[in-house]
């Protein structure tokens, strides 16, 4: 879960060799599903170094202040001395940038969280234009493929690029112009199917045994993360894929649409919505749960409690059923552990992921950026969801095979069927 709330400017300037000069840090944290940029002139990790001169000897700051136990002045005497050795005797030309990045990308990965992320400025952009549900690609999701470690199409957006041009849930990215894809980043693999290089991509799929090549155009993709429909009976069904910027927006429109044709019920569906801005969750659960009622608290390293309440006068009084599966996660965690505490909803499906955490993201001056884990999440009666899940009050299996049948053929979907003959009672 992405906490976006403040923005946080951390000002890199240029040390004073006369004296002491710590780096500002301005503002707050803001959002937003990482890596680092530009290291001064002296290879500064992230934290903030500073110079003194006693006796003629130079010294070194170290980072006690910050609690990281880092000591920086061991830290810059290695790396001058690995950048020296680089540069004498190393034989190919040295990227500059790009070892500077990876210091960063380093630096973030010693966290030891998963979730913990440096941006360049290209992919804080890019990350910033998903958020907001705009931007130039061709309109797929995708998420690393355990089993065989190349990217996954987990989604693709009706009517855009990727999907005019036949690619499918499930389908396998195994190289990208040619180049594989079995080593690479899911940032990376973002990076190269959006690249500005050309006005179109060549995916090699892998489906059903067999490689083929796709030639995919890039436009501007505006993503509808939210789906709907009246279903017979006047049962409301909405499907939320993310929780990006305007999300909420798209929400408040289904259900508004819906109120309007006369909805009894209403099914929302979850599953596969692998989480996204915590601000655009608990608008949407404002919809749902009277005004005033707590919708989520979270809990940093010193215990401090920050409480999300609703705070719509319109909020949707009819019976609900809220798909989830393994993959629900998340922003999704929290409408799903939200609603079923308020008993306003039966849960339907698989236990969830169990993504109890929240992240920030902190955009640097120079347009880089870094995400790292600053709370842990509870439902409104203090539920700890995180590496356990929220298990469902009616649970209902599929297989792999099932879900993706399901897919193309709504009476197949076990699930979709238990959460309709739940709401005809």
């Amino acid at each position: 879960m992405d906490f976006k709330k403040k923005e946080m400017n951390l000002e890199l300037k240029e040390q004073d060799s006369e004296h002491n000069k710590k780096k500002k840090e301005e503002g707050s944290p803001k959002r937003k599903k990482g890596c680092f940029k530009r290291v001064l002139s002296v290879l500064v990790l992230v934290v903030i170094i500073g110079f003194s001169f006693f006796a003629g000897r130079q010294s070194v700051m170290t980072s006690n202040a910050y609690g990281t136990g880092l000591n920086n002045g061991k830290i810059l005497r290695k790396l001058s001395m690995l950048e020296a050795f680089a540069g004498n005797y190393y034989l190919n030309k040295i990227d500059a940038e790009n070892v500077e990045n990876n210091i960063y990308k380093g630096f973030a990965k010693g966290l030891q969280d998963p979730y913990a992320e440096y941006y360049t400025p290209s992919e804080y952009q890019q990350l910033s234009e998903e958020d907001a549900g705009k931007y130039n690609g061709i309109g797929i999701s995708i998420a690393k493929d355990t089993d065989t470690n190349y990217p996954e199409v987990v989604s693709v957006f009706k009517d855009q690029p990727a999907y005019k041009a036949g690619i499918k849930n499930g389908d396998l990215i195994t190289a990208i112009d040619q180049k594989s894809t079995a080593d690479m980043e899911l940032q990376d693999v973002v990076s190269a199917i959006r690249s500005e290089d050309n006005d179109k991509v060549v995916l090699t799929i892998y489906r059903d045994k067999k490689t083929k090549d796709y030639t995919v155009e890039k436009t501007s993709v505006e993503l509808d993360s939210v789906t709907y429909k009246m279903r017979k009976n006047k049962i409301g069904y909405i499907a939320v894929s993310q929780f990006h910027e305007n999300t909420d927006e798209q929400f408040d429109k289904a259900v508004t649409d819906l109120e309007s044709q006369g909805m009894k019920s209403l099914i929302i569906d979850l599953r596969d919505d692998g989480g996204g801005l915590l601000t655009t969750c608990t608008n949407m659960l404002s919809r749902l749960v009277a005004k005033d009622k707590m919708l989520v608290y979270t809990k940093d390293k010193k215990g401090k409690k920050e409480e999300f309440k609703s705070d719509s006068g319109k909020t949707v009084d009819v019976p609900m059923v809220v798909l989830v599966n393994g993959n629900t996660a998340s922003a999704s965690e929290i409408m799903t552990g939200c609603l079923k505490d308020y008993k306003k909803a039966t849960v339907v499906g698989t236990t969830t992921y169990g993504k109890g955490i929240v992240q920030t993201i902190l955009p640097l001056t120079d347009g880089s950026a870094f995400k790292f884990t600053i709370a842990k999440y509870y439902t409104p009666k203090g539920t700890d969801i995180h590496e356990k899940g929220i298990k469902p009050d009616v649970e209902v299996k599929m297989s792999d095979k099932q879900w993706k049948k399901a897919q193309t053929d709504e009476k197949a979907d076990k699930q979709l069927k238990k959460a309709i003959e739940i709401l005809k009672k």
